[in-house]
């Protein structure tokens, strides 16, 4: 089978890169198509899980200062440490955090933006549309819910999430007049 393919290795052993690489004569493109489909949905589904649940996890209490303050005398020359539900990465190392949400955020842009190429034309657009940015405004407020108060940083956030439109837009200039 693999002699009447052309470009084909005989054995995938010798040249494994090779042997699976997308082929334009070989590989159709709706099976490359539906192959970036899955892959990037997978992208998306993992990006906005670790989002909502950042490394380190959240915190599960809140931690006041005095040590025996709580909620119910918090109003009593008590200060909140760290609050319920917020990142423990951030409260540890802010760069690290930022570091990962800048990242996580690209990795969750280029993939919704993926899917969107992938899908556009097609019968259901509006809905595709919809769809992604609601999901992106989803993924916003989840950053935003793990933060603690007044550390957001919400510069990050909008480069993360135009720097695949700008890319998007700057090699098709250079494609066009090269």
């Amino acid at each position: 089978m693999a002699a009447d393919q052309p470009n084909v290795p005989e054995n995938p052993a010798k040249n494994f890169n090779e042997y699976f690489r997308f082929k334009l004569g070989r590989d159709p493109p709706r099976d490359a198509r539906n192959t970036l489909l899955v892959v990037t949905t997978l992208i998306v589904a993992v990006t906005f899980q670790a989002a909502i649940n950042p490394p380190g996890g959240v915190w599960q209490d809140d931690k006041y200062s005095p040590a025996n303050c709580n909620v119910v005398t918090s109003g009593n020359n008590c200060t909140i440490i760290r609050h319920a539900g917020t990142s423990v990465l951030h409260s540890r190392s802010g760069l690290a955090y930022d570091i990962f949400i800048f990242v996580n955020s690209l990795a969750f842009s280029a993939a919704t933006n993926t899917i969107l190429y992938l899908l556009l034309d097609s019968p259901y657009q509006t809905e595709i549309l919809l769809s992604i940015y609601s999901t992106n405004i989803a993924y916003g407020a989840s950053v935003s819910a793990v933060q603690p108060p007044n550390t957001t940083r919400w510069g990050l956030l909008p480069v993360a999430f135009m720097l695949p439109y700008f890319l998007r837009v700057f090699s098709n200039i250079i494609k066009r007049y090269k």
